[in-house]
């Protein structure tokens, strides 16, 4: 029993210290670990709880920075498309699209790490607010589905051209805001004693807040092309890990 408690307070604070960090990958990360020790029930809501609570502390420290100008066109298209991912849960294979869109991953991941230079799309202003909002209509549907609502704004932010900061304040309160919208969505649905979480979550807490605390400071000193390496080297892990 002590052995899987410390593997929960592992897990944790390896996730959170991608979280203070980069921003997201927080459920890609931890299910890694916990799928040891916890049945997949208790992992997608204690998950879900987890990383909108580290969202929610980290956000709140840069707050007064958010851009909502740029992040409203995400979180509408998001709010749209949250509902059909979850519908589309009774209707396809949820297996055969996390290793076609995990593919995806690999492929964008491999060709961002071999390029000298990030490319950047030159869109006019209106143009831009549409595609944004795409981006996170499709983000919504993919989180809906499959809890995959990160990875192709944190794309879109870097092809975008914008800074390390710039794109994790837009980026990452859309991650929170999807992420409770799927709670809202689909958690009341998963069936056993939620009390079996108490335990999970109380040795989880301590750990992922030395995480976050280890990763913001990460994040504050690492430069812009190690911050876009480590962002396309999470993304490439993430692929890799939805292929098992």
């Amino acid at each position: 029993m002590s052995f899987d408690l410390a593997l929960i307070a592992a897990g944790g604070f390896l996730a959170a210290l991608v979280v203070g960090s980069a921003g997201f990958a927080f459920a890609i990360v931890v299910t890694g670990v916990w799928l040891y020790v916890l049945p997949p029930a208790q992992i997608v809501l204690l998950a879900a709880i987890c990383a909108t609570l580290l969202h929610i502390v980290s956000i709140w420290q840069y707050r007064r920075e958010i851009e909502f100008r740029l992040l409203w066109p995400f979180v509408i298209g998001g709010a749209l498309g949250v509902p059909l991912g979850v519908l589309a849960l009774e209707r396809l294979d949820a297996a055969l699209f996390r290793h076609v869109f995990g593919a995806f991953m690999i492929a964008y991941s491999c060709y961002m790490l071999m390029r000298p230079a990030v490319p950047v799309l030159k869109l006019p202003p209106g143009v831009a607010r549409i595609a944004d909002g795409m981006v996170g209509w499709v983000s919504g549907i993919l989180g809906g589905f499959a809890l995959l609502h990160g990875t192709l704004p944190t794309i879109w932010c870097s092809l975008r051209g914008w800074d390390k900061r710039k794109s994790r304040y837009i980026y990452q309160p859309y991650i929170l805001i999807t992420g409770v919208l799927v709670m809202l969505c689909v958690g009341f649905t998963v069936k056993f004693d939620k009390s079996e979480l108490i335990v999970p979550l109380a040795v989880s807490l301590p750990a992922m807040a030395l995480g976050l605390w280890a990763g913001t400071r990460v994040f504050e000193v690492i430069s812009e092309e190690r911050f876009r390496r480590l962002v396309v080297w999470l993304i490439l892990a993430s692929g890799v890990s939805l292929q098992f």
